[in-house]
């Protein structure tokens, strides 16, 4: 099983991202809670844009962070 992108998010500001964020994280967490398989892995790919995805890389009912901007 592979990572599956629940939401990408481009945001022009800090309330705008915790809005859109939380949103997205709240949908991940019920489309994982039906298999019970997979965790939640929110990705900052810079300052703008986010991804939120299942991964069974993240063990369920665990949410990770990822800043690839700080790379």
């Amino acid at each position: 099983m592979r990572q599956q992108i629940v939401a990408d998010i481009i945001v022009t500001n800090p309330t705008q991202r915790d809005i859109e964020l939380n949103m997205a994280v709240q949908m991940a967490a019920e489309c994982a809670a039906e298999d019970k398989r997979q965790g939640i892995l929110v990705t900052r790919h810079d300052f703008s844009r986010f991804t939120v995805a299942l991964t069974p890389d993240v063990p369920f009912g665990l949410i990770r962070e990822r800043d690839l901007a700080a790379t």
